[in-house]
């Protein structure tokens, strides 16, 4: 069986990473992962809704006449990124 948990932790001088759990018993196997936050993650802020009106994005599809029912056409995009992404 295998557990997991999450824990955020701050790594210190020498790269050096405590990790504590009283999940973890002396003598248990663990195969610890680690996710680094980049300073980009960090900094990088969620778009607004404003934002999302100012990037074009909304109404690119008005006035096609090749594309027909847009809600119809929107599910079969989505549906061939997902047979290409499996």
């Amino acid at each position: 069986m295998i557990t997991a948990f999450r824990q955020k932790v701050t790594v210190r001088r020498g790269g050096v990473i405590n990790l504590r759990s009283q999940k973890l018993k002396p003598g248990a196997i663990a195969e610890v992962i680690v996710l680094v936050e980049g300073e980009e993650q960090q900094t990088t802020r969620q778009m607004t809704a404003a934002d999302l009106l100012k990037s074009g994005m909304v109404g690119m599809w008005v006035g096609r006449k090749d594309i027909g029912d847009s809600l119809e056409f929107a599910r079969t995009l989505r549906k061939q990124a997902e047979k290409r992404g499996g």
